[in-house]
C-alpha cells in the first residue's frame, strides 16, 4: 500500500544518492500516486510524475 510505496520512494532515493528533500519528495509523491491508483500494488505513472514536481520539503525552523 501506500506505506510500502514510500519506503519504496525513499530507497530508490537513496540508492540514487539523492539528498534527503529529495528522497521524502518521492516518497511522499510516490506513496499519494498509490493511493490514488484504481489497483492495488500499482500507482499511477502520471499523479507520481505531476507530485514530482509540486511536493515541496522544508525546515521547519522551530522543529525539535
Amino acid at each position: 500500500g501506500a506505506g510500502d510505496s514510500a519506503v519504496a520512494g525513499l530507497l530508490s532515493a537513496l540508492t540514487d544518492h539523492r539528498p534527503w528533500p529529495d528522497r521524502l519528495t518521492r516518497a511522499v509523491a510516490l506513496s499519494t500516486a498509490t493511493v490514488v491508483s484504481p489497483t492495488a500494488g500499482e500507482f499511477d505513472h502520471d499523479t507520481y510524475e505531476e507530485l514530482l514536481a509540486k511536493v515541496t520539503v522544508t525546515r521547519e525552523a522551530n522543529a525539535a
